[in-house]
């Protein structure tokens, strides 16, 4: 798509500000594909069929994924926004230094949070755990405001042991004595990974303190609850600082050799992210092999001891305890009857042949933004075509499809609505040869719980593990 034709000044955020800077040429050639005739009644149009659309397809999952990687690369350099979604007017693109950036008007962004939350888990974090205070920089003083909770959390990071039963007061000096023991926060930087230990450094760079108004809570998360880091808003503007007894501990470590300890950390940390996404499942007691497949060439290897504890912390994952095993799931299994779902999942891993695969290119498939060009899907574009659906729409109908279809979610229903939404017209002369593309693109799909392994593709190798 050539933004050029929808760039506009950034300025004031909500929509009619933002409609008074598009082009009046285009502005106009809007007016008359919307079947209104002033900025006004436009304003109006866009968002009452914004809400509408969105209020009948809030329940899909990829709905709520695709708003909140909206709402989570707005201002980036990321272009998460569909065509449409530019095309009809809900984001607006600009130029932002050496790259285009989009953002959303105000009133589009309150309906988004509206039916599917009132603000992002990070908004809200940051909003309630921002102190609205000048940065303090005392860590005796700043503790005290904690909750006895708030302390006893810190301890568990710190691996503090006996900390029941203690009144405030012995808690505060207790974790004071923690984050001031060289060795104790050692440890803790120990457990990083990369991110985290990038933030560090730049902290120490900066004597401590970081004004950013896009921190992301997935950064530096770890830190503060550690107690390492503090976060603050002043006159809008957020801050993470070091209180200035941690600062002058952490100057006396030579933070250059745990910087190998924090590669080995990530190398695990990203292995089992990009596992479950792919799989879904990943049973800890095949971490070893997996880590010696993946980044020792089939020799053994042994991964960090603290795995565990920095792989914990990895995105939309979550830990369980079974009978047999321990697992790595996605968070899209939690509701599940979880003992024998994911020891048929681990078994189908163990047994269907493996792919001679590298790291980079299974990270590859848990991307996201990740999009394979088949044969099926191109037959199927072709199909929409004669039925005169835009090229642009066939495009976001694809996206779509694929989305859908590599969660391993073959749900005809939910999809033959999507077509209709986008003006396919499913008929029943046509739906057969409809539901004939879908299962082709489905077969056809890299699909996560099929260890990367495509419908076909299984079918075919199966054979060889009997």
């Amino acid at each position: 798509m050539k933004y050029e034709k929808y760039l506009i000044k950034k300025d004031k955020l909500d929509l009619l500000s933002s409609l008074e800077s598009v082009d009046k040429k285009l502005l106009n050639e809007k007016f008359k594909e919307f079947g209104v005739e002033n900025i006004y009644e436009l304003r109006d149009f866009i968002l009452e069929d914004f809400e509408f659309c969105l209020e009948s397809s809030k329940d899909e999952p990829f709905t709520k994924i695709y708003f909140e990687r909206l709402i989570e690369h707005e201002d980036s350099e990321w272009m998460s926004a569909y065509e449409q979604d530019i095309e009809m007017l809900l984001v607006f693109v600009y130029k932002n230094g050496d790259h285009y950036s989009y953002y959303i008007p105000t009133e589009i962004k309150a309906i988004i949070h509206k039916h599917l939350g009132s603000m992002t888990p990070e908004e809200k974090f940051n909003l309630e755990n921002a102190a609205d205070t000048p940065i303090v920089k005392d860590l005796k003083e700043i503790l005290s405001t904690l909750t006895i909770n708030d302390l006893k959390n810190i301890g568990d990071l710190l691996i503090i042991n006996r900390l029941s039963n203690k009144r405030k007061i012995e808690l505060v000096d207790i974790i004071y004595k923690g984050l001031t023991d060289k060795d104790k926060l050692t440890d803790v930087i120990e457990r990083f990974i990369d991110k985290e230990f990038n933030l560090l450094n730049d902290l120490m760079n900066n004597k401590g303190t970081l004004q950013d108004n896009n921190i992301s809570m997935e950064i530096y998360h770890f830190l503060y609850m550690a107690g390492m880091v503090f976060l603050f808003k002043r006159d809008n503007k957020f801050y993470i600082s070091m209180t200035d007894d941690v600062y002058n501990i952490i100057k006396k470590i030579d933070l250059n050799p745990i910087q190998k300890i924090v590669d080995e950390n990530t190398k695990v940390y990203n292995l089992v992210r990009s596992m479950v996404e792919l799989y879904g499942v990943v049973s800890y007691s095949e971490l070893g092999y997996y880590y010696s497949l993946y980044y020792g060439n089939g020799e053994e290897l042994d991964f960090p001891n603290n795995a565990l504890l920095f792989c914990e912390r990895a995105d939309n994952i979550d830990i369980i305890h079974t009978e047999h095993n321990m697992y790595f799931i996605h968070r899209i299994l939690q509701h599940r009857d979880l003992e024998p779902v994911l020891d048929d999942i681990i078994s189908r891993q163990m047994n269907i042949k493996k792919k001679n695969i590298k790291l980079d290119e299974l990270l590859k498939y848990s991307d996201y933004r990740y999009y394979e060009e088949t044969e099926s899907k191109n037959k199927f574009k072709k199909f929409l075509n004669k039925n005169h659906i835009t090229k642009d729409v066939i495009e976001v109908i694809i996206k779509i499809l694929s989305d859908m279809y590599r969660l391993g979610n073959n749900f005809v229903g939910p999809s033959i609505e999507m077509l209709q939404d986008y003006g396919v017209k499913v008929t029943e002369k046509n739906s057969q040869e409809i539901l004939n593309y879908l299962m082709e693109i489905y077969n056809n799909t890299r699909i996560w719980v099929n260890n990367g392994w495509t419908p076909i593709e299984m079918r075919l190798n199966y054979k060889d593990t009997k």
